[in-house]
């Protein structure tokens, strides 16, 4: 730790060390004695319940939502769920709302599926201890409304602005008003966006914590591939990351006793109307 370190919580107070667990430079006052070091009282309310040591954590969120986009294949499989009723076109939105919802369960495929199910398991690990049940359904609601927003703004752009006809731009950015997406993707994101929230409103630089640092360099990869892969929603993905973040913000920690989840849910509410009404311009543009 550099000398001159200030504490990140007290600006002006000379750092002592830095928190355990988040690796922030923290003053004699604002350090609480842990069971490994001693940790910043951010850390210490925003810390999961002790676990005894092989003791599963208790995610029932993060089990519920992996199980229901399994579920969910599993019946697409056997022809019980039809992917052209449910899946996310924009210029159906706005008859048919409930497509914004339904398409995040469904997937293009067993590696599709797994790999929003790996990741929406890690991130529900790491997530759910921190911020309840409700707060993990919140913050997963606000990426998936964030995500189906995305995907319909780009395609309202797509007809409403020279968009599609930039070079480049319009060939990465551009999305066809009646392609059909399917994928828990922009939830996903919304998770990676969630975290990085949570540890920017404990006003710590996400990259400075063994967390934040991990999922910062997700975020990378991914948005990389995102660009880079024309098939790959870039509205779902960017969508569902600023949702998650700007959810991340406001989600308190499961300690504190408040509810976690109202404003992720009034966010997503909101994103889901001006998502509707996107929808309903762009019909107004394109069906007789």
């Amino acid at each position: 730790m550099d000398r001159d370190a200030t504490c990140a919580r007290h600006p002006g107070r000379p750092a002592v060390t830095v928190c355990a667990r988040c690796g922030a430079p923290a003053c004699a006052e604002e350090l609480v004695a842990a069971p490994v070091g001693y940790q910043c009282g951010a850390c210490v309310a925003d810390a999961p319940p002790v676990r005894r040591l092989g003791e599963a954590r208790a995610t029932p969120a993060t089990r519920g939502l992996v199980a229901a986009i399994v579920g969910v294949a599993l019946l697409t499989s056997f022809g019980a769920v039809g992917t052209r009723d449910f899946a996310l076109v924009p210029l159906l939105v706005a008859s048919e709302p409930w497509r914004l919802v339904s398409s995040a369960f469904l997937h293009a495929g067993l590696l599709h599926l797994g790999f929003n199910a790996l990741l929406l398991w890690q991130l529900g690990q790491v997530l759910e201890p921190r911020v309840g049940a409700r707060g993990m359904l919140g913050l997963s609601a606000a990426g998936m409304a964030g995500g189906g927003l995305g995907v319909v703004a780009l395609a309202w752009l797509t007809v409403a602005t020279p968009l599609a006809d930039v070079p480049v731009l319009g060939w990465v950015l551009a999305t066809g008003p009646a392609t059909a997406t399917v994928g828990a993707s922009g939830a996903v994101f919304g998770l990676m966006g969630a975290v990085l929230g949570i540890l920017r409103r404990r006003g710590v630089d996400p990259r400075t914590t063994p967390i934040g640092a991990s999922v910062s360099s997700l975020v990378a990869i991914n948005l990389v591939l995102t660009f880079a892969v024309p098939v790959i929603s870039v509205g779902g993905h960017v969508g569902g990351l600023a949702a998650g973040f700007v959810a991340g913000l406001t989600v308190p920690p499961a300690t504190s006793g408040r509810r976690g989840d109202t404003a992720a849910w009034g966010l997503s509410a909101a994103l889901l109307v001006v998502a509707v009404v996107l929808a309903g311009d762009l019909a107004a543009r394109l069906l007789p």
